[in-house]
């Protein structure tokens, strides 16, 4: 059964592609329009035929590829999407249409809100993560060498589909992965929601498609009343101050982090300060504890150095007056943001997760 909620200018529709009314939507939405799509090379091979063949007005759409990972999120890449834009001769009322990952709605987001000063597109996530993240809620970017989302713009497509038939090539750790942002929502805004999630076996995506919505509506509702992210909006970013400081300092290793992976060894150590700092009881850090420990700690394979985090997060978008600023939570299901540390409690939380990758291996 198809559904639907608005945020600000943007539908997001949930379903199957044909159930949510995909092809009448875009249709009667752009009667004029030309449509590009973009996706990576591994979501072309698996799904670009499915959509040109199965939706009539996209069978002489013009498909952009761009390499597949976090590392390919990045200006010349951008800069490729703009310049066959070009070539293309496409309009204002033209319409890109980012079909991937998180990093394919980052960067196609970026790329169309800043190509002729802005030209419509939409939103088909294919990953959990991108689904319950990253394709919601207005922001779009690349990255600059290993800071994350360094350059961007507040652009919101004019719809989002969110289809649950994308899930099932997913492997095991995307799921992870998106899991990881489920996680945060409940803990940041919805105990319940935390108890409900900490009940099921993610590993199975059919276990997760219940949850995806109420996922959704927690960000949205945040997103709504706080787009520009003066205040709510960043309670969105907890565990990932060190989170994206991981992944960036993994980005280019033999062994990168996926988004998720770190944002959840972010929630781990955000959350052993929230304890240090007597904002949750030791029963509520023990039990966050054992949940993301045995969901994440196994992703990190060395303890990182600790100056090179450090000068990561230092140059973090979320600082203000070179101070690096954590949302930390306030007991399960609440927390507050701009909370500023001290560096030697930065370095043990980053010590504390270490030492529990080291006993998991």
């Amino acid at each position: 059964m198809s559904s639907s909620i608005e945020v600000r200018n943007t539908t997001l529709f949930f379903g199957n592609l044909e159930e949510s009314g995909f092809e009448k939507i875009l249709t009667e939405k752009y009667p004029d329009s030309r449509f590009i799509i973009l996706t990576d090379e591994n979501v072309n091979s698996l799904w670009s035929e499915f959509l040109v063949t199965n939706f009539d007005f996209l069978s002489r759409a013009e498909i952009i590829e761009i390499p597949a990972g976090e590392e390919n999120k990045n200006l010349e890449i951008c800069h490729s999407v703009w310049q066959t834009l070009s070539e293309m001769n496409i309009s204002r009322k033209d319409v890109l249409l980012n079909f991937g990952g998180g990093m394919v709605t980052d960067l196609g987001g970026f790329a169309a809100s800043t190509f002729k000063r802005g030209i419509p597109f939409v939103n088909i996530p294919t990953t959990l993560l991108a689904q319950v993240d990253a394709s919601v809620g207005g922001k779009t970017g690349i990255d600059l060498d290993a800071f994350k989302n360094q350059v961007g713009t507040f652009a919101e497509p004019d719809f989002v589909f969110i289809s649950n038939e994308f899930l099932e090539t997913l492997p095991k750790e995307q799921i992870i992965s998106g899991f990881a942002e489920m996680l945060k929502h409940g803990l940041i805004s919805d105990k319940d929601y935390w108890n409900d999630l900490i009940k099921i076996q993610p590993e199975n995506s059919e276990n997760l498609i219940p949850f995806i919505k109420k996922s959704v509506r927690i960000k949205s509702e945040i997103v709504q009343s706080d787009f520009n992210e003066i205040g709510k909006r960043k309670t969105l970013n907890f565990g990932h101050t060190i989170g994206h400081a991981l992944e960036g300092y993994f980005l280019n290793s033999q062994n990168p982090l996926l988004h998720g992976h770190a944002v959840g060894l972010g929630m781990l150590a955000e959350s052993f300060i929230s304890h240090q700092t007597g904002k949750i009881s030791k029963e509520e850090f023990d039990s966050l504890d054992l949940v993301l420990s045995n969901l994440f700690a196994g992703f990190l394979s060395e303890q990182p150095d600790f100056e090179k985090l450090m000068e990561l997060m230092k140059n973090d978008k979320k600082n203000s007056s070179d101070q690096i600023r954590f949302v930390l939570l306030n007991g399960i299901g609440n927390c507050e943001f701009d909370c500023q540390i001290e560096q030697e409690l930065i370095v043990d939380s980053i010590q504390f997760i270490s030492n529990k990758i080291k006993r998991k291996n």
